[in-house]
């Protein structure tokens, strides 16, 4: 089986501490059509000299740049647009890809070559890589495999990091939309969503890290404010748009609960 390139774009900025464990988390899946596209905002605290070190062992595979840009948006668009892969993704630089993940995806890209974009299953840790918020996870992987558009319009339950478009729909479909502070991958979510639901991979491909001080966090209310307007464009239902916002609530009142938000 042909297995198809898979281009994968990391936005980083200062993520020394965590950098590190995404990139060995790519790279150890030994996926062999593989291209990764690393846009740093020229970083301060020795993240450029963890990238260097991974690209000086992997040559053909890293590609880099450290040059200022205006946002995780912004480098995230910058990179997929030098993309050559036939299915394209992003991960930020503190989020992780769980083992055999890369062989999934590329594998149901090759038997399904018509699909516009395929979800797995994430969940969440905290800073020193522990599962939190079950829960939740499991609310959202429930939402997962029922996979209808009217659920994805009351909440985004998809996990970006385990969410794969091919190039032909981000083409169509892209780029992604966001404000400076960050990408707001539900735009396009919904957008494709109205062609095709995302076909759906019942594995957990990922982990996205959630914590005090990460930008998922300081940002939270702001991306829900967001969050909300995208609903509204794509749905005027009432009862979607409430159960929507009551959703929202709930998120906030998790985290600050937590003392994460």
């Amino acid at each position: 089986m042909k297995l198809p390139k898979i281009s994968i774009v990391i936005p980083a900025y200062n993520k020394a501490e965590y950098i590190r464990e995404t990139l060995n988390s790519i790279v150890s899946q030994n996926y062999s059509n593989l291209e990764v596209i690393i846009q740093d905002n020229v970083s301060t605290d020795g993240t450029v000299e963890i990238i260097k070190q991974f690209a000086s062992k992997y040559p053909k595979v890293i590609f880099w740049e450290s040059k200022k840009d205006k946002g995780q948006l912004d480098a995230i668009n910058k990179g997929l647009s030098k993309a050559t892969g036939e299915v394209l993704t992003y991960i930020n630089a503190d989020d992780v890809y769980k083992k055999g993940a890369l062989l999934k995806v590329g594998k149901y890209f090759a038997e399904h070559p018509e699909i516009l974009w395929v979800a797995g299953k994430g969940e969440m840790i905290d800073k020193k890589g522990r599962v939190v918020f079950s829960p939740i996870t499991s609310y959202k992987n429930f939402l997962l495999f029922l996979n209808k558009y009217v659920f994805l319009l009351m909440t985004n339950y998809l996990t970006q990091s385990s969410v794969f478009l091919s190039k032909a729909a981000y083409q169509k479909f892209g780029p992604f939309t966001g404000a400076r502070t960050g990408v707001m991958e539900y735009d396009l979510w919904l957008k494709l969503g109205k062609k095709q639901m995302p076909k759906i991979i019942n594995k957990t491909l990922s982990s996205f890290r959630i914590y005090k001080g990460s930008l998922s966090s300081k940002e939270f209310k702001k991306i829900l404010s967001l969050d909300e307007q995208i609903a509204e464009k794509y749905t005027q239902n009432p009862l979607i748009l409430l159960l929507h916002y009551l959703h929202n609530i709930g998120r906030v009142s998790i985290l600050t609960i937590t003392g994460i938000q």
